[in-house]
């Protein structure tokens, strides 16, 4: 199954045109992955996209994000055989250990501590009941390679000079997209509107990678203050 970057962006642009009678410039808002997807599809029909708001995408990973990248695709069993035919059970160890740690990188130490265990288990229960170990590594394998046109930092030099603006968001404790490389990304896209570049990219203290959950009425405060 086709799950690339490419794909994904192409897609959002059939799903755009199948709901709205819209052919004129949008605005996209995108958090984490769907920040990627959010650039993919700018990379694809650069001249539709009038602003952009990104939260928790970097320029690239460093080594401790590669670290849990190689760890989520030895949870998942990215070196694994896959044998046809056999039914996947979607609630396996691997992928409850796979959600366990995702969550504990995406969280800061003190929002996971607030919120309790006993709410964490539910969304490792949500994350083990809405996705399959097959689709997840599939998704970690095809769009995570780390080279070529659809790292956000080739992406970032497709895009510039056609997307008229863009806020980058990032939490001042992400491990997944660390601030110093969101910072390097806003460079890469390069300049933009003097009124605006000084605001282009937003550090929220105390916070781990998402920033949507952590800081929720901050964040859509930002967002609505962007678009509008």
């Amino acid at each position: 199954t086709d799950v690339s970057l490419e794909r994904q962006g192409n897609d959002f642009w059939n799903v755009l045109d199948e709901a709205f009678e819209n052919d004129g410039k949008v605005d996209v808002v995108g958090f984490s992955f769907g920040g990627r997807v959010a650039m993919a599809a700018a990379v694809s029909q650069p001249n539709r996209i009038r602003r952009l708001h990104l939260t928790g995408v970097a320029a690239e990973r460093d080594e401790y994000a590669n670290v849990l990248l190689v760890s989520w695709k030895e949870m998942l069993g990215a070196n694994d055989v896959d044998i046809k035919g056999v039914k996947e059970e979607t609630n396996n160890s691997r992928l409850c250990a796979f959600a366990w740690s995702i969550i504990l990188a995406t969280y800061s130490e003190q929002f996971l501590a607030s919120v309790g265990a006993a709410r964490v288990q539910t969304w490792v229960d949500g994350v083990c009941k809405f996705n399959t170990q097959s689709g997840l590594k599939a998704i970690l394998l095809q769009t995570h390679g780390g080279e070529g046109q659809w790292t956000p930092a080739s992406m970032a030099e497709e895009m510039k000079g056609y997307v008229e603006s863009y806020k980058l968001v990032v939490g001042s404790n992400d491990k997944m997209a660390p601030p110093d490389q969101v910072l390097r990304l806003a460079q890469l896209l390069g300049t933009q509107d003097e009124s605006k570049q000084d605001n282009c990219c937003r550090v929220v203290e105390n916070c781990g990678h998402a920033v949507p959950f952590e800081a929720m009425r901050l964040w859509r405060e930002d967002v609505i203050k962007y678009v509008t």
